[in-house]
């Protein structure tokens, strides 16, 4: 066990290779080139037929009625690119919305990708949430497009941004919320978050671990700070790992707690000055000690304060075009 906490040190080295290695994987793809913005309807991937008209004369009509820019996209590919970046690229080209107002929408489906995403400017945020546009692609259009039918799912689709928009509750009945083996096995491990969510903890746990084993150092308390906010984020819907994680930390504060008070105790009997100097110790102090050292230590805290489908320019060649807004990345995506 000594021989191993010895050797912890290059653990610095090995998380930071691992964070930038996370940070190329999670980095974007090539990107495709955007369409040119047509209409309301940009049917690249020929999949709408006569629907397509139907569609965006409704949605011309709401635009002149509320301002509000709703756009449907339908591409064959994204060409490796997911679809929460290649429909922000899209929006951001677009301007869609009223500058100032940022009230625009955009619907995308990649078909041969079998994705889609409902991309919602700043402005609509508010009231077309993240929540909201998740329940319209689940419930209105992803059971029509896994049967093959894309214009009754754009159609339906669009019926629930606008409906939503104009006051309307999202649909229908909100469903039981999923669990997290039904979130795994709809997403996968890793695009769930569950992938990710093991690693730090596991990175987590071997660092605090380590800590109250006496073998931390300032470096450890570094990489401590910002795992918790993500874990803290992880942790909420996975109550049974949260539960464990939970009580790994309550022993590993007892077991430091514990040490702290032993020296202590030393200190008081001999004449060297040890690292705890006071008692009872802060959850700060806990948390920030080092541990003893070889030959005793003066001061106290050891140091740690202190679509493809279509390519082109992006331009409209037909008169239409956004009028200046921006997403700030919300809204919902989904597969079929």
């Amino acid at each position: 066990m000594e021989r191993l906490l010895s050797r912890l040190p290059s653990i610095p080295a090995m998380a930071c290779a691992f964070t930038i290695w996370l940070l190329l994987l999670a980095g974007p793809a090539h990107a495709t080139d955007v369409p040119a913005l047509q209409g309301p309807v940009n049917d690249y991937a020929h999949v709408l037929g006569d629907d397509a008209a139907v569609i965006g004369a409704r949605l011309a009509a709401d635009e002149q009625r509320t301002g509000n820019q709703v756009v449907v996209l339908t591409v064959r590919s994204l060409g490796g690119q997911d679809i929460e970046s290649y429909a922000n690229d899209v929006f951001a080209q677009w301007k869609l919305g009223q500058k100032g107002k940022d009230n625009g929408v955009l619907m995308v489906v990649a078909v041969d990708d079998h994705r889609m995403r409902i991309e919602v400017g700043y402005g609509l945020e508010g009231t077309l949430t993240d929540l909201a546009s998740s329940r319209i692609i689940r419930e209105r259009m992803q059971p029509r497009f896994a049967d093959g039918d894309y214009a009754g799912g754009v159609e339906s689709g669009v019926d629930g941004v606008l409906g939503v928009l104009d006051g309307e509750a999202a649909a229908s009945p909100a469903p039981a919320d999923e669990s997290p083996a039904q979130v795994i096995a709809r997403e996968g491990f890793w695009k769930s978050g569950a992938g990710i969510f093991v690693v730090l903890v596991a990175l987590f746990w071997l660092l605090f671990t380590w800590m109250a084993s006496q073998g931390g150092s300032w470096w450890s308390m570094f990489l401590l700070g910002p795992l918790t906010i993500p874990l803290l984020l992880l942790l909420f819907p996975w109550w049974g790992v949260a539960c464990v994680y939970a009580l790994h930390l309550c022993l590993a504060t007892l077991w430091r707690r514990r040490q702290m008070r032993g020296e202590f105790r030393l200190g008081k009997k001999t004449k060297y000055r040890t690292t705890v100097r006071q008692w009872p110790p802060s959850l700060a102090d806990i948390l920030l000690w080092t541990g003893p050292r070889k030959g005793g230590l003066t001061g106290y805290g050891g140091g740690g304060r202190g679509g493809s489908g279509g390519s082109g320019s992006g331009s409209s060649s037909s008169g239409y075009s956004g009028g200046g807004g921006s997403s700030g990345g919300g809204g919902a995506s989904g597969s079929w």
